[in-house]
């Protein structure tokens, strides 16, 4: 028996229209798309830090100091007339011993023999001063006259060989044309190169 046998026309064209409905895809339902926007950076703070990992921006930290105490670095006008109160001393007993020469009937005028006198007199008259004082452990007439002693960079008395290191470091100083010397005009802590290289300064004297 067939499907037509058990229905009337109008029923098959209703079963028919229902069932290729039925068959029909459903559109697809079009959603609305969402763009994910970028959101605004926050505002950096002046007080707050920013972490670089590209380097633009370096960070320059001011170089530490070495001195750990806080004794003052002697003004270069005490420095200077101290300086001027050794050298003075040292002229004097120059001029003693070159004295002494010409009374003794060496020759008063320079020549070949005389010339290498003055100059192991003018080496030996500062070293043998300077290296007096270190060698008893006290600073020198000049520094003390100028209302200043040295101390190293904790501020206690340096050491005999902290002074010696201190004499022999004033040589360099004078020997690199005066450079050491001037180096405390444009040092952080108005330090010479004989106060680096001994780790000791002249600050003011105990009152």
């Amino acid at each position: 028996m067939s499907f037509e046998t058990f229905a009337s026309p109008a029923e098959r064209e209703s079963i028919r229209a229902r069932a290729a409905e039925a068959a029909r895809p459903d559109p697809l339902k079009q959603g609305k798309m969402e763009l994910n926007h970028a959101k605004p950076r926050k505002k950096v703070s002046s007080g707050q830090q920013v972490l670089d990992f590209f380097g633009s921006e370096e960070v320059v930290s001011p170089p530490q100091s070495h001195i750990i105490c806080d004794a003052p670095v002697a003004p270069n006008s005490l420095r200077i007339q101290a300086s001027i109160i050794d050298g003075l001393i040292i002229l004097a007993g120059m001029a003693l011993i070159f004295s002494g020469f010409v009374y003794m009937g060496g020759p008063s005028t320079l020549d070949k023999r005389t010339l290498p006198f003055l100059i192991v007199a003018l080496v030996t008259v500062p070293l043998f001063y300077k290296g007096m004082w270190a060698f008893v452990g006290r600073d020198s007439y000049g520094t003390t006259a100028a209302g200043l002693r040295i101390v190293d960079f904790d501020g206690n008395p340096p050491s005999q060989a902290r002074r010696y290191q201190r004499l022999a470091g004033s040589f360099v100083s004078l020997l690199a044309a005066g450079v050491g010397l001037i180096w405390a005009l444009v040092d952080e802590d108005s330090l010479t190169w004989h106060d680096h290289i001994s780790g000791t300064f002249p600050t003011f004297g105990d009152e």
